[in-house]
């Protein structure tokens, strides 16, 4: 068998032959482990890859034989496939004749529309933020973003209290036209 798997990395036909060789030991393994007969193809397809990957793997230096590198690597590899395939449930899944499908009866608090419309209301405000002189920007940003009062921005920037205040006033305005 080790000269059959040496050639078998060249020749296409001879890696077909082993493949279909071990094609009962894949539906064994699926009958075990999987039982799914909606996944059939898919578990054999996963089969044959692992058949073929064994084939280019195989380590001649070692003394175990070829079918047994295979019966582990097909046999550990369905039942990962089927545990995979264990929480693989489609929300587009029928439950029964009344009730339609999962995605129908899940509750949801998301609110997608609602969640775009606050992400459109980000990308405006920000927008209209740019459309601010720096002075506003910076009064604003101070009182909203860094919840500032008014006493401590006069006082970082040394400036009288109704300066501040005729920024913020001029900046509201701004950004309420710019919104609507």
């Amino acid at each position: 068998m080790r000269e059959k798997v040496a050639a078998a990395r060249e020749d296409e036909k001879i890696r077909l032959e082993i493949i279909k060789s071990f094609e009962p030991l894949i539906k064994k393994c699926f009958k075990y482990y999987v039982k799914d007969l909606n996944y059939f193809n898919d578990a054999m397809q996963e089969g044959y890859l692992i058949v073929l990957m064994c084939i280019y793997n195989y380590d001649f230096n070692k003394e175990y034989p070829f079918e047994g590198y295979v019966k582990s690597s097909v046999i550990y590899g369905i039942k990962n496939f089927a545990r995979k395939i264990k929480y693989n449930v489609s929300l587009d899944e029928p439950i029964n004749e009344d009730e339609g499908c999962l995605y129908d009866v899940i509750e949801s608090d998301l609110d997608v529309e609602g969640e775009f419309e606050h992400r459109d209301n980000i990308k405006n405000l920000k927008a209209a933020l740019n459309k601010l002189s720096e002075k506003q920007r910076g009064v604003i940003d101070e009182i909203y973003f860094k919840n500032k009062n008014m006493r401590e921005i006069c006082k970082n920037r040394r400036c009288h209290y109704m300066t501040v205040e005729k920024l913020k006033e001029r900046a509201i305005k701004v950004l309420r036209e710019q919104l609507g």
